[in-house]
């Protein structure tokens, strides 16, 4: 009987690994589309303009904190679809994605208003005028896309929680085709268009989120078993149900608000050190950023597949799920840890030649490799415990780590005990531990009390 117990546990998580790596391939090249942008916009406003590049990466700050915090607030799609997915109640997942498309587009109407705001901010964080200008002027036109990059999220996250994940991708991968030719055309001008430096790339990122939000409606609208989940049906009155879907999203938004708060502050520490620091801050966020998608895409099949099982009210199969997601994240993030550790100038140069900034990068490159797999496993376990219908506690734990730890030590450390950009890093690594180790032990926690208790989907108490 011990045998037979074993065989099954390890056939149920081989059955976790296959289905992750199927959900988080594409996943992970879908969250790592949003960042790939970036770093293409980085690379060739690198190679044109170092000034320009800081104009760009300063007002990645404020944009990437209200974007992200406005993005959490849409991870209630994935969850509820999941669930409602895994207890067989397919006739309501259209209305999910119904009431979450006008929502998103109204979340990012108002955070475009905030994006229009001016330098004045800048100036208070004590960026020189120019700094301040130049980052404003971005900032306004990268927050024009902010609602297009949200609905097409909220059609994305549908997909996922239906176990459909290739179709946001695919028009992810288009995206950044059609970014990187626009960015081509409008940094250096040509054709009857200026040369507009950092703010020709802001312009094409817009131009690229507008299509994905179009692409990804259409794409949800014209499925062809639509009518299998009422995605041409007006969403039913459930006024329980959505409350709980923005329930989450407040939660997730909250935390994920919480940590690009963080760093966006730890953006604006680095501009105290230079513009060289400034420029070799943004490439190092932007390679952890890159690796961080791998976690993102584990982590967002983790939930998907605990939802799942919470749906189907099996407390041994969700916890085994969330293990075995962290697990197989380390396991992915493993390789490019011993890169970064080997040939960290190598990484550094894809992004820069700038003899001021190039060292400073590399240094940050080893640093990373430390925080990969902390930051993945934090990533992965909040995913896990929203998965099975935890919404407040992961934000209250991750917001600890990063305005307790992570924060107050990039300050000390940059600031006060003079590492400059170095010793943000190093502060990004103590906030990771942290989170890390509170989420896994809170996961671990709830776990056995549902294998005492029992498990119930909180979606299905509506129904």
């Amino acid at each position: 009987m011990g045998r037979w117990i074993v065989g099954s546990a390890w056939s149920s998580i081989w059955a976790h690994v296959r289905e992750l790596l199927r959900l988080a391939v594409p996943t992970v090249a879908m969250r790592s589309g949003s960042l790939i942008m970036l770093m293409v916009d980085i690379v060739m406003l690198g190679r044109a303009s170092s000034t320009e590049l800081a104009y760009y990466s300063l007002a990645q700050g404020p944009v990437s904190t209200l974007m992200l915090a406005a993005l959490g607030l849409q991870m209630g799609v994935m969850i509820v679809t999941a669930q409602l997915y895994g207890a067989g109640q397919e006739r309501l997942c259209g209305g999910v994605w119904r009431r979450a498309v006008p929502y998103a587009l109204a979340i990012g109407f108002v955070v475009s208003l905030v994006c229009a705001a001016g330098p004045q901010a800048y100036r208070w964080l004590g960026q020189t005028e120019d700094l301040a200008v130049g980052a404003a002027k971005v900032t306004w036109i990268l927050g024009l896309g902010i609602p297009a990059y949200l609905g097409y999220l909220a059609s994305g996250f549908f997909l996922e929680g239906l176990k459909r994940p290739w179709p946001a991708t695919w028009l992810m991968l288009a995206a950044n085709i059609l970014n990187a030719l626009l960015n081509a055309w409008w940094i250096d001008g040509g054709a009857g268009v200026p040369a507009m430096g950092a703010a020709g790339a802001a312009w094409a990122t817009t131009a690229a989120r507008w299509f994905l939000c179009v692409a990804g409606a259409l794409w949800v609208w014209n499925l062809k078993d639509h009518a299998r989940f009422c995605i041409r049906v007006r969403a039913p009155k459930d006024p329980t149900g959505w409350a709980w879907q923005r329930r989450l999203g407040y939660a997730a938004g909250l935390s994920i608000g919480v940590e690009a708060f963080g760093f966006s502050a730890l953006n604006v520490m680095s501009g105290w050190f230079g513009a060289a620091a400034l420029a070799a801050y943004a490439i190092g966020i932007n390679i952890l950023g890159m690796v961080f998608m791998v976690a993102l895409g584990v982590g967002s099949a983790t939930s998907v597949r605990v939802g799942h099982a919470v749906g189907r009210g099996d407390p041994v199969d969700a916890e085994r799920a969330g293990w075995t997601g962290l697990g197989l994240n380390t396991v992915l993030t493993s390789p490019i840890v011993a890169a970064f550790l080997c040939v960290p100038a190598a990484v550094a140069g894809f992004y820069t030649d700038d003899p001021m900034v190039l060292p400073v990068a590399a240094v940050l490159v080893t640093w990373i490799a430390a925080i990969i797999p902390l930051d993945g496993a934090q990533a992965v376990m909040s995913n896990a415990l929203r998965g099975r219908g935890e919404v407040w506690m992961p934000s209250v734990l991750q917001s600890c780590a990063y305005l307790l730890v992570m924060m107050p030590g990039g300050w000390l450390l940059g600031s006060r005990m003079g590492w400059g950009v170095e010793g943000l890093f190093v502060a990004i690594l103590a906030g990771s531990v942290v989170s890390a180790t509170l989420l896994s032990g809170r996961f671990r926690l709830l776990a056995r009390r549902d294998l005492r208790q029992g498990l119930r989907a909180p979606v299905t108490e509506t129904l």
